[in-house]
């Protein structure tokens, strides 16, 4: 495979290579119940705190509660100032929309202030948006995502006691108020807790193999369309796809599809495209030309390979950010081929950064990539859809230092496929993906990497065989 593409060769080039993807699924265990807070003391006494206000009476109790224990507390409707604690009540406000990625930036001004304790609510039922019996739960989307962002918070603050609460809105203020004094109280949680009535939850994420042939039921009548641009991972199940079943691949991404010549076709690598493009005169702007340049031989190669196995390819180009869009598409291939049987949404940007350092505009873009335009696709496509998958990332569950938005986005999908689920007939799942291998990295095998064919299959297989919202997939270390 040559260094300037990502177009993915058979697992079988390479003697020895190691194929095992290992499989979790997240689940609910029980944690020990708290003691009731104190009524008076001097725990916080001096400390600022803000409790953004929730309009049903929790922010008021609770900050009775802060004051009772020597606080100063404010309640506004949004961050507005300097604090020592900060609790985000908002997604508990009756008929709230998603809080985030609007509530990042006070989150991220209150932790440059100084913050040494944050909050985040939903209400959820305490569930964390999951149906364990069939029954009624609260409703997820208000607080989707926050669970991935409090992760990811710990991570890179780990002098600030962080907790993402899940609490069951139907229960008194002064009830939750307690739960949440109590939580504060307590330094050695998991930074996820869910309350309902007097269970305390929290989530784990265990080994869990599956077994089947990686072959989803499509035949060369079957229809999928995937996000993301013919590039990446996207790019790859696509190829599994094609070759397992024939067929017809519909690909969308940001960009046009790729026209004309390519540009300096013979020049092999990014060190040549440097040179051939200073020698041209260019100035300025060099390396975004590269980019542009291996980003169109990428999209061109994997097109080529999709073509040697699908009945059929057809490339759109559109923001899968916006509803109009998504469902012009979808509209338009249901109305050319009669059907959609499948959808991956792999779109997704990667702009890692520490939240001292990410911006709220960089937060809304990789969140709304992801988020908004899976959100868009459950809305466009029929109930009766085969499959509705989303690549979510392993950093929704195991948030890393760098990855505020991508875990707060992946978290967030996890959380709403739930919901998807009470429409969509068909086989909804969020996959949870660790980093796949690509070029020298891949043919060595670099432990915990997920070689191209194996995550591919595995995709295949969980599509096939499994009924879990989410899966967890990582490389197997060596």
């Amino acid at each position: 495979m040559r260094g300037d593409t990502q177009v993915w060769p058979r697992a079988e080039a390479v003697p020895g290579a190691s194929r095992r993807v290992v499989r979790q699924v997240l689940r609910v265990v029980e944690l020990d119940a708290l003691p009731m807070p104190p009524g008076a003391g001097t725990v916080f006494a001096g400390r600022r705190f803000l409790v953004v206000d929730d309009g049903c009476g929790v922010a008021l109790e609770l900050a009775g509660m802060l004051e009772r224990q020597g606080a100063q507390v404010r309640t506004p409707r949004d961050v507005d100032g300097d604090c020592d604690g900060l609790i985000h009540l908002a997604a508990l406000r009756p008929g709230a929309a998603g809080v985030l990625p609007q509530a990042y930036d006070g989150i991220r001004r209150a932790l440059d202030g100084g913050l040494r304790w944050l909050v985040v609510a939903s209400g959820a039922g305490g569930r964390f948006g999951w149906r364990f019996d069939g029954g009624g739960i609260g409703d997820p989307a208000p607080g989707a995502g926050l669970r991935g962002l409090a992760r990811a918070v710990a991570q890179e603050y780990p002098e600030v006691l962080v907790r993402a609460l899940d609490v069951d809105t139907k229960d008194t203020p002064r009830a939750v108020a307690q739960r949440f004094m109590a939580e504060l109280l307590d330094a050695e949680a998991p930074v996820v807790v869910g309350h309902e009535g007097d269970l305390r939850r929290g989530i784990s994420v265990v080994p869990a193999e599956l077994h089947g042939e990686p072959v989803v039921p499509l035949g060369p009548d079957g229809v999928v369309l995937l996000t993301g641009g013919a590039r990446g991972a996207t790019a790859r199940v696509a190829l599994e796809l094609a070759r397992t079943s024939g067929c017809h691949v519909e690909v969308m991404g940001r960009t046009p599809e790729p026209a004309g010549e390519p540009a300096f076709p013979d020049v092999p690598d990014e060190a040549g495209l440097r040179r051939a493009l200073v020698a041209k005169g260019q100035s300025g702007e060099i390396e975004a030309t590269i980019r542009r340049i291996l980003a169109d031989r990428e999209i061109r190669r994997n097109l080529e390979a999709l073509r040697e196995h699908a009945a059929s390819v057809r490339y759109h180009a559109g923001d899968v950010r916006s509803p109009h869009v998504v469902r012009e598409i979808v509209g338009r291939v249901q109305a050319r081929r009669g059907r959609l049987d499948g959808v991956v949404h792999g779109a997704g940007l990667a702009e890692d950064r520490l939240v001292r350092d990410k911006t709220p505009e960089s937060f809304e873009r990789v969140y709304r990539t992801k988020v908004d335009g899976a959100c868009a696709l459950a809305q466009a496509v029929r109930p009766d859809i085969g499959f509705f998958v989303v690549l979510g990332g392993i950093a929704g569950v195991h948030a890393g230092r760098g990855q505020s938005d991508r875990a707060a986005a992946a978290d967030a999908c996890g959380t709403l496929a739930h919901a998807w689920r009470t429409r969509l007939r068909g086989r909804v799942l969020v996959a949870h993906f660790g980093p796949w291998a690509r070029g020298p990295k891949w043919a060595t095998g670099d432990a915990g990497l997920i070689e191209p064919d194996a995550g591919a299959a595995a995709l295949l297989r969980e599509i096939a065989h499994g009924d879990e919202a989410q899966v967890v997939f990582t490389g197997a270390a060596r």
